[in-house]
């Protein structure tokens, strides 16, 4: 049994069961946000990391698979993206603007707020993209010097964070077109954002993509550029 804890076969099986528990949990209370399968899934993974005493390093290696398995999975956005081309065409400099502004602030508030409240350069560096994919984030860190792995739980809390405050500011504001839902929450809430805004529409879900994409792909150029300007 203990030889079978250490190897990836455990790490696939425990992330693979708690999300499908999370999805059934999820389903079974009428889609309740506080109760997301990204949020609830996380809990029996470390729950049961923390019990057998294994840690987040090994975990990440065992889980490779699904690490690489993003990449496939990120690239299948594209075909409801696809099917909403006409939509896309018609604002497309409007996405471009709310890209590079949400992109841009969701990055300076976070370094901002860190630094004012006294936070040492590597937290700074794990800070600032936050709102983009985990494999993406992982990336820049090597350039900002920040820690691997507060970038991926800055990366996660940020999606969680995104997923349960935006329907709730939707409401407020009264916004209930489904490609500017989509947009907020691909370039606030990256990837668990997306899975949020295809519950509201296919139209939002292809928004939120691309939205994920094009926030993924201004900050992995730009970032690296300002940090060097800043703090080089």
């Amino acid at each position: 049994m203990s030889a079978l804890i250490h190897t990836p076969l455990f790490g696939l099986l425990l992330t693979i069961g708690a999300y499908r528990f999370a999805i059934w949990l999820y389903q079974r209370s009428n889609q309740f946000p506080l109760l997301h399968p990204f949020l609830v899934a996380m809990v029996p993974v470390i729950s049961i990391l923390m019990l057998l005493d294994i840690s987040y390093q090994e975990y990440m290696q065992q889980t490779q698979l699904l690490q690489f398995l993003l990449g496939p999975a990120t690239v299948a956005l594209a075909w409801p993206l696809f099917r909403q081309l006409t939509h896309i065409k018609a604002i497309g400099p409007h996405i471009l603007i709310a890209v590079v502004i949400g992109g841009t602030l969701a990055a300076v508030i976070a370094v901002a707020l860190a630094w004012w409240l006294g936070a040492p350069d590597a937290v700074l560096g794990s800070l600032a993209p936050k709102s983009i994919t985990t494999p993406i984030a992982l990336e820049l860190v090597k350039f900002t010097d920040g820690y691997g792995p507060l970038a991926a739980g800055a990366v996660a809390i940020t999606g969680i964070v995104g997923v349960l405050v935006a329907p709730l500011i939707f409401r407020l504001l009264r916004i209930t077109d489904d490609r500017i839902r989509g947009l907020t929450l691909g370039i606030i809430a990256h990837a668990i954002g997306t899975s949020r805004a295809f519950e509201f529409s296919e139209r939002a879900g292809a928004f939120s993509s691309l939205a994920l994409g094009l926030t993924g792909l201004f900050t992995a150029l730009a970032l690296p550029l300002a940090w060097s300007w800043v703090w080089g």
